[in-house]
């Protein structure tokens, strides 16, 4: 026994990868899919394939972006520069892959009420993640706020363990605005930052920033003016490369100031950089290498504890 399928006029071809995502995807998700499938202008006119599908199914071009967004975020479909149609058949032809950018003075797209409403009632995981999204910042989203969320998930890509840790790390920074958080994921999403993983990671640093800065700014007696972005590298080398803590900092600090006359962070950036490379991670290393060298130099010769400073000092910018 063996089966056949009536092709008719029209012929959509999927990859077969698509059936580990059907219980994500809405039953739009996979009547736009089959429509973009079986119209032969998608192939080299994006747009004009869109209008018609959106013609043929009755559906609003949010619709067909939260679709395509869908799609290409499964990895089931790309989008290509726009080419001229061409002669050899459609199976031949290949399109470029675009990774999906959005730039950051355009932000989201907007849903109306009644698209959110479609939305919500077909994908129950975003419902779900719209549940959860509310717990975190706890408040009931109105309708922009729920666009902005489906925005996240549809249009940029992110999936919801990404969408929940970047509310909550703005929660913890007491930036309780959808509007902020749609400002710092498209900042994200243009960096590069698309996992969830990565994410976490860069969300740490920034939080680890934010607390270590105000205190450094104190050790070097930076009161008004703001860091510049060169002091804002250094910083971030030594809190989240490093991960001195402010013994560490403040006795770079002390000695930069003895050799120099004057507070310099790219100075005290030269000894910080020094002591990593050496393998101190605490004051306590610090203190036990200049007893070592006091120990030498306690066999027959005086001791100074700045010419052991400066000797570090030296071998470093010879270096």
């Amino acid at each position: 026994m063996k089966i056949g399928f009536c092709f008719g006029e029209r012929v959509a071809v999927l990859p077969a990868a698509i059936t580990a995502h059907l219980d994500k995807a809405s039953k739009k998700d996979i009547q736009i899919l089959l429509e973009l499938a079986a119209e032969p202008l998608s192939f080299h006119d994006f747009a004009a394939a869109c209008a018609g599908v959106a013609a043929r199914v009755g559906c609003s071009t949010a619709e067909i972006d939260a679709a395509v967004a869908f799609w290409r975020g499964t990895g089931v479909l790309t989008i290509g520069e726009a080419e001229a149609p061409a002669t050899e058949p459609a199976a031949t032809r290949q399109t470029s892959a675009v990774a999906p950018r959005v730039l950051s003075d355009k932000g989201l797209p907007t849903y109306s009420t009644e698209e959110l409403s479609d939305i919500l009632s077909q994908r129950a995981e975003l419902a779900q993640l719209l549940d959860d999204c509310q717990q975190v910042f706890g408040k009931i989203f109105n309708t922009g706020e729920i666009a902005i969320i489906a925005g996240l998930l549809d249009y940029l890509g992110l999936d919801g363990e990404y969408i929940l840790l970047l509310l909550t790390h703005c929660r913890n920074m007491e930036k309780k605005s959808l509007r902020y958080v749609e400002k710092m994921a498209i900042t994200l999403h243009d960096e590069g930052i698309h996992g969830a993983r990565e994410l976490e990671t860069r969300l740490q640093n920034i939080e680890l920033m934010a607390k270590a800065t105000g205190r450094v700014r104190a050790i070097f007696g930076i009161t008004a003016r703001a860091l510049t972005s060169k002091e804002k590298g250094l910083l971030e080398s030594w809190i989240c490369k490093m991960k001195f803590d402010d013994v560490m900092i403040t006795r770079a600090y002390e000695m930069t100031v003895d050799a120099i006359g004057k507070p310099s962070m790219p100075y005290a950036n030269k000894i910080l950089e020094r002591w990593f490379a050496d393998g101190y991670r605490t004051i306590a290393d610090v203190d036990k290498a200049l007893d070592e060298y006091k120990k030498k130099k306690n066999n027959g010769s005086s001791f100074d504890v700045d010419e052991f400073f400066e000797v570090a000092l030296r071998r470093t910018y010879k270096d």
